[in-house]
């Protein structure tokens, strides 16, 4: 990848009826912020959750977009929720104070290199 080229976030939606998973490869920042404030924002009123098991990196931008996001779910009836973090991810959260908001404890499977809530 070069200087010119922005980094990849790749988003995959799966839609069970009750919920709305979305698993998420890439770094979350400034950049591939837009590219998941899209995706998430019609699906406001339903029930949502993160699998940022693959986003090696956020930055103060993806901690914004989260909380943003689900404060703007819980005015529409719906949730968001993390369900699945990298330890990097995780240490962001913890850092500014969001972990407790946005992680939910699942009991998920482990990914190889993430950390479950």
């Amino acid at each position: 990848m070069n200087a010119t080229t922005p980094p990849s976030l790749v988003i995959d939606v799966v839609d069970t009826g009750d919920t709305v998973l979305f698993r998420v490869r890439g770094e979350l920042d400034l950049r591939t912020g837009p590219r998941l404030d899209r995706a998430l924002t019609p699906f406001h009123a339903r029930h949502c959750e993160l699998d940022l098991a693959e986003v090696p990196f956020t930055d103060s931008t993806g901690v914004n977009l989260l909380i943003r996001h689900q404060r703007g779910a819980a005015r529409a009836g719906g949730s968001l929720c993390l369900v699945a973090v990298t330890r990097s991810v995780r240490r962001v959260l913890e850092i500014t104070g969001t972990a407790g908001l946005l992680i939910a404890d699942r009991g998920l499977p482990r990914k190889p290199g993430s950390e479950a809530p």
